[in-house]
């Protein structure tokens, strides 16, 4: 169980490198951070695909988008300097709170 937590985690972190660099890649114009945007896309979904071997796919999908919004919502404020609104924080709180109750009392 700890190695899908542990291939949860590096598929969350890929996939949050790879939609940075896709956003950094100015709509696939820049060739450097298009191609390892793609690159990490791919990984993400291989380790993803090796997670869900050793826990559920609704536990596991649900994490990992969850963790997923609310950490590029925290990305794109702090790097790349975009606004969230209210609307957005307190759906993003509420995906948290759901992530929480999925932990507490979802099977793995």
């Amino acid at each position: 169980m700890v190695f899908a937590y542990i291939c949860l985690a590096l598929c969350i972190a890929f996939n949050l490198l790879s939609c940075s660099l896709l956003t950094a890649s100015d709509g696939l114009t820049k060739p450097l951070p298009s191609i390892l945007g793609v690159f990490f896309a791919l990984l993400n979904y291989f380790i993803l695909a090796k997670a869900i071997v050793y826990m559920n796919i609704s536990i596991a999908y649900a994490i990992w988008a969850g963790v997923g919004i609310i950490a590029s919502t925290m990305i794109s404020v702090l790097y790349f300097k975009q606004k969230v609104s209210k609307t957005g924080i307190f759906f993003a709180c509420l995906i948290a709170l759901g992530l929480i109750i999925i932990r507490l009392f979802g099977t793995v």
